[in-house]
């Protein structure tokens, strides 16, 4: 490496150019310092030629009183310094240390550069983390649209630059408060995933800052959750019956299947006879993975309905006896609900009715819970109608294929 020459800090009073000593091989530069001589040594000819243009800068700025100080920079380095400058005086900022500050944050923001991605290559990653983990329809559905708005909203911005405002504004410009609490879940679950939750890519470096997500649900009122009352049942079950579609219903009532568990659970087997995931014998049924697609934190996958209960055991065996399929279209179904006036576009209605009718007649929240798939909490809070009378839920369960067949319903 080669040696520094010494630096030179006092008053110049004499400054003799550099010539080359033959004997030593050595360029010398003699400087009086202070009144005391100083030599300075060097091999390089350009080097020690350019350190006295240097003295000679610094000797001239004393003699007009301008403080000089030696500096590194060279060429466009020291043109942009310059220039820099320049601008944080036109700017009217009289503090030097302002300069260093705007470097840091360049250095800062070139390193985001580095590992934090656009808003839409981090939708991108989040919606094909999202499919992985075999997510409803519905589900998937609002991912989706989720991630098309964020895209279509932020696009090409970093993710990192991303203000609490922005997503408060993102949320608020539905008029719905419905929606908009809808789509503060989700947005809350892409956040969480750029924070570094279960998110692969980040390297335990999140990339965006934390109460980035400041919005505040509002309160909703209260709306009676609904449900189909005994006669509605039985009117619904004669409309079905009519269209050879009874079985499809029943299963549903009893069953309490999600309306995509019961599509899944169909295609793979219409009939009851046969079906892999039934076992009369076992008064079991076997809501598996491929059924049952809501990932709790325990990563349990599938649900049981054991010990079936004897009326529904009793419309199962009919059933498999007269090969009877349980399979509904989708128009089907809707043409069919449609009959019963005044519940006609609410497709989860089956599903709300099997629940709070189930809970009712057995007082038993966890185990209807746990064969609805969901817990306590969301039964109580979205799927139980308490106005139902608990004698309109026991009829239900005693209303086995011979009392259908009594009524004329069979």
């Amino acid at each position: 490496m080669a040696r520094e020459f010494k630096a030179i800090t006092g008053k110049i009073t004499k400054l003799n150019e550099p010539h080359f000593v033959d004997h030593r091989g050595l360029w010398v530069m003699m400087v009086k310092e202070n009144e005391r001589w100083i030599a300075i040594n060097s091999r390089d000819e350009e080097k020690i030629k350019k350190y006295h243009h240097q003295l000679q800068a610094q000797q001239s700025a004393s003699h007009f009183n301008v403080k000089v100080q030696a500096t590194s920079l060279e060429g466009n380095w020291l043109k942009a310094a310059e220039f820099s400058v320049g601008m944080l005086q036109q700017a009217q900022i009289q503090d030097p240390s302002t300069m260093m500050t705007a470097v840091e944050s360049h250095l800062r923001l070139q390193h985001e550069l580095q590992y934090v991605p656009k808003v839409n290559e981090a939708c991108d990653l989040f919606y094909a983390k999202q499919a992985k983990r075999q997510l409803s329809v519905h589900t998937m559905t609002d991912y989706t649209r989720l991630v098309r708005q964020l895209k279509e909203r932020f696009n090409d911005r970093l993710v990192s630059s991303l203000t609490a405002s922005e997503m408060t504004q993102f949320i608020e410009e539905l008029p719905h408060p419905v929606s908009q609490r809808a789509r503060y879940i989700y947005l809350k679950s892409f956040l969480s995933f750029c924070s570094g939750k279960m998110n692969p890519y980040c390297e335990g470096r999140p990339w965006i800052k934390s109460g980035l997500l400041q919005w505040e649900p509002p309160r909703t009122d209260l709306h009676e959750v609904k449900v189909y009352s005994f006669d509605e049942i039985l009117r619904l079950l004669k409309v079905a019956q009519s269209h050879q579609r009874l079985p499809h219903f029943i299963f549903r009532l009893f069953g309490m299947l999600r309306y995509f568990e019961m599509i899944r659970f169909t295609d793979i087997h219409q009939h009851v006879k046969n079906h892999p995931l039934i076992n009369l014998e076992g008064k079991r049924i076997v809501f598996g993975p491929e059924i049952f697609k809501k990932r709790s934190r325990s990563e349990h996958r599938g649900r049981f309905y054991a010990n079936l209960h004897p009326t529904f055991l009793a419309w199962l065996q009919y059933f498999a006896d007269n090969n009877q399929s349980i399979w509904c279209s989708v128009n089907m179904e809707r043409e069919i609900r449609q009959q019963v006036e005044g519940k006609e576009t609410d497709r989860n209605l089956l599903r709300h009715t099997a629940i709070t009718y189930h809970c009712l007649a057995f007082k038993n929240p966890l185990q209807t819970a746990f064969i609805a798939g969901n817990s306590a909490g969301v039964i109580q809070n979205h799927y139980l109608n308490m106005n139902v009378p608990e004698s309109d839920a026991l009829k239900l369960y005693e209303f086995t294929p011979t009392k259908a067949l009594e009524m004329g319903i069979l």
